[in-house]
């Protein structure tokens, strides 16, 4: 993930923003970017609260994340080749 994209991550968090994740596998998630931490794989993760509860999601397993209101800060984001898709290659 590129700097730039981890940013757009962080605002996410930081306004408490509506998002929906998709994941590599095709999976979506939606919910609030509440905060980013750390896995036991010590990978780093966005936390959302979804109406199933608390997630965290790995940030090397995102192709793309989007706002679900209009803001001044993005709409949609598509994420550069994760590091997991390069390892499987």
């Amino acid at each position: 993930m590129k700097c730039a994209e981890q940013d757009y991550v962080e605002l996410a968090c930081l306004f408490n923003m509506p998002v929906l994740i998709r994941l590599q596998d095709g999976s979506e998630i939606k919910g609030t970017a509440k905060n980013t931490n750390y896995n036991k794989q010590k990978q780093e993760c966005i936390v959302l609260h979804s109406a199933e509860g608390e997630c965290s999601i790995a940030l090397n397993l995102i192709v793309l994340m989007q706002a679900q209101y209009a803001n001044p800060h993005f709409s949609e984001i598509k994420f550069s080749e994760s590091l997991a898709a390069k390892d499987n290659a």
